[in-house]
């Protein structure tokens, strides 16, 4: 177990916001309906063309009969091929975080509504689970001015990441020795040592190894210490659900625990699923929003490198489709028609997609000592 000597930088502010690359896509969205406007201007014609379609997608809505089967992300299953239970528990969870949208990050917001560190809260542990090249896990000791260990073999995937009925994504995946991991770390001016990231003057360490073999003896290393903050972006089912039970006597009430990609209902959703239907946890979701992955464009160091990430995010975002035009394929026109308007708004006001969810555990179940 290789361990990164800590930082000295504390809270930087209670507010963290990497969405610079949202502002720049509702400005792209703003110049294409400017674009349509002047279009329908000068070609009245395709004001109706457009008006009968906007009706036409109107009228669809209301005689839809498959609403809530498929929730709102890039890779939405439809739910009926789960058991009665976790429909339900998928059903239930869109319903509560429908109230809980924010343009942010869930996992700086999160950590920047963390009390300020004292000693009565020194023992507390802030666990980043899954940390490419290191940015959740700065960025989350700058937004808390607490310590945050941060977990990852960095050699990439430990397993196969099946992605709902969609893809694969290989074992192996996002290791640092990748291309794109290699300009990602010149650029946003993060250094290795001995294959772990750079803690660039954070209050942070890195943990280098299968969370596996390394998270069980790092809690051993501190008995009794309760789980404060909880990120989860291991990205599989099954490490996901390790690392829950591994920590499960850490939790308490109040600890936050934040999903990277909570919408996959085949990944950390089902497992948190059946981690909490174990233990009767009782819990409330705080907040949905951005997934961790920006903030690695948002901290390139040049501004003009920056924005170039920037655009070609954009740009990707605009000819793969996502949520825009791929509604001429069945998985997504259902989104089109059965997804709430304001689920619609949410998503088509991002480039990328929202899947990350923040929650606070309120009981402890079976998980509660005075039980025994």
């Amino acid at each position: 177990m290789g361990v990164a000597d800590s930082g000295t930088v504390g809270r930087t502010n209670q507010t963290v916001d990497r969405t610079n690359i949202h502002r720049i896509w509702r400005a792209v969205l703003a110049a294409i309906a400017l674009g349509v406007a002047v279009a329908c201007y000068c070609a009245p014609v395709l004001l109706i063309v457009i008006g009968v379609l906007l009706v036409g997608l109107l009228c669809a809505r209301l005689v839809y009969r498959d609403r809530g089967r498929f929730i709102p992300n890039l890779y939405a299953r439809d739910i009926r091929l789960y058991d009665e239970a976790y429909q339900a528990f998928i059903t239930q969870s869109l319903t509560e975080l429908r109230g809980h949208r924010i343009p942010g990050h869930p996992l700086l917001w999160e950590a920047s509504q963390l009390p300020e560190p004292t000693q009565e809260n020194s023992d507390e542990l802030l666990l980043d689970l899954g940390v490419w090249i290191g940015w959740s896990t700065r960025l989350t000791s700058d937004a808390s001015g607490r310590t945050v260990y941060g977990f990852d073999t960095f050699e990439g995937l430990v397993e196969d990441w099946q992605i709902e009925d969609q893809f694969l994504i290989k074992q192996g995946t996002f290791s640092l020795s990748d291309p794109l991991s290699q300009r990602f770390i010149r650029e946003t001016g993060v250094t290795l040592h001995d294959g772990i990231p750079g803690t660039l003057g954070r209050k942070v360490h890195y943990v280098k190894g299968r969370t596996y073999e390394t998270l069980a003896p790092f809690l051993a290393e501190r008995p009794g210490a309760p789980i404060r903050l909880f990120h989860m972006d291991l990205d599989t089912y099954e490490s996901c659900l390790h690392g829950l039970e591994t920590c499960k006597d850490r939790f308490v009430e109040g600890s936050i625990l934040v999903f990277d990609e909570y919408l996959v209902t085949n990944g950390e959703m089902l497992a948190f699923f059946e981690f909490q239907a174990r233990y009767g946890l009782e819990f409330q979701y705080r907040a949905w929003g951005l997934e961790v992955g920006e903030m690695n464009a948002a901290m390139v160091t040049s501004r003009f490198k920056r924005v170039m990430y920037y655009l070609a995010a954009i740009a990707i975002h605009l000819l793969d489709g996502r949520y825009l035009w791929k509604i001429f394929t069945k998985r997504f026109w259902r989104f089109w028609l059965g997804a709430p308007i304001g689920d619609i708004v949410f998503m088509l006001g991002a480039a990328g997609v929202r899947k990350s969810v923040s929650l606070e555990i309120t009981g402890m179940g079976k998980l509660d000592p005075t039980r025994h």
